[in-house]
């Protein structure tokens, strides 16, 4: 019944709702909604009462995986845990079973939580949003780089509309923001044994929007958008709305107009790693397929796949 009323109310959270008004609605007695709703708020909700106006849904500090599905404008399950070692991990168990719609995972803190290379991604409670995202994709054309480049343009994007941030894109997804990263961004394929075809794949997006202090390792080099008091939320349901819109076109690259508006290495003199080969010369573009069109001191290369090890940004050196 508290998931009944809290999706009632949700639906009209610009406007008080009468308990009256509620009971008929959804054929519950009064009693019943002043007691759900009073647990509902002990739960976290916020729920504000008015006398003669009744009430109002406000926002939900914690994750609440009723408040992200009703949020959403795709058909999505939602599953939300305090911990969890890596919800990639997690989402990899979820896609054994087959799913047939997309699935989120998304987690308070993460234990175990991983990045590109396997690299660790530090996963604090409370502070940031650790959401991996399982889509089947049988029988769908696929390009794992292009996708991952749009995904980044469209959790960029995601800030920059909703909460007036605009953070770079260090090629090809980490985000920037006054020269720290404060995201991260991967995509994972599975493969169906079967038939040997990929029939799923794991987006993982991991942002720091409170943290205050990082590991010495991180220090220098991990930032955060300081948006401590966020509707976690909001900010999950627009994230999985905007990269699920982005699926049904992205082989158009349509977004490579927008990410290379918010490339910090377009221009720039870069040092990168090209699967053991170090690579450095001048970034002169970025293609329609992602990739770095890289002008050193005798020609141009393209390169597909790789890893920016240092750049000098507008306001200082990132070392990557």
């Amino acid at each position: 019944m508290r998931a009944i009323i809290i999706k009632y109310l949700m639906k009209h959270s610009n406007e008080y709702i009468s308990g009256e008004q509620i009971a008929h609605d959804l054929k519950i007695s009064r009693n019943a909604v002043w007691k759900n709703i009073g647990l509902l708020k002990t739960l976290g909700y916020q729920i504000e009462s008015q006398h003669r106006l009744g009430y109002r849904y406000i926002g939900m500090p914690n994750l609440a995986a009723v408040v992200i599905e009703n949020s959403l404008s795709h058909s999505v399950d939602v599953l939300t845990f305090d911990v969890l070692a890596s919800t990639n991990k997690y989402a990899k168990q979820m896609a054994l079973e087959h799913l047939h719609q997309p699935t989120a995972i998304i987690a308070n803190q993460q234990t175990s939580g991983y990045g590109r290379y396997g690299r660790h991604f530090y996963s604090p409670a409370d502070t940031g949003l650790y959401l991996s995202l399982v889509v089947p994709i049988k029988a769908r054309k696929f390009n794992a780089g292009l996708l991952t480049t749009g995904i980044a343009t469209v959790v960029a994007q995601v800030l920059e509309v909703n909460y007036g941030i605009t953070v770079g894109i260090k090629w090809v997804n980490d985000l920037i923001y006054h020269s720290k990263k404060i995201a991260g961004i991967m995509t994972e394929g599975l493969t169906d044994l079967e038939t040997g075809n990929l029939d799923t794949v794991i987006i993982g997006v991991g942002l720091n929007l409170g943290q205050i202090n990082f590991p010495n390792d991180l220090d220098d080099k991990a930032g955060s958008l300081n948006l401590g008091d966020i509707d976690r939320n909001l900010l999950a349901a627009q994230i999985i709305d905007e990269i699920l819109t982005l699926m049904n076109n992205y082989l158009k690259a349509e977004f490579m107009v927008k990410y290379r508006e918010l490339s910090i290495i377009i221009g720039k003199h870069v040092e990168l790693n090209r699967q053991g080969e170090l690579l450095a010369g001048i970034v002169e573009d970025i293609d329609n397929n992602g990739a770095l069109i890289l002008k050193t001191h005798n020609e141009l290369i393209k390169v597909n796949s790789g890893e920016i090890k240092k750049t000098t940004i507008v306001d200082g050196e990132y070392n990557g």
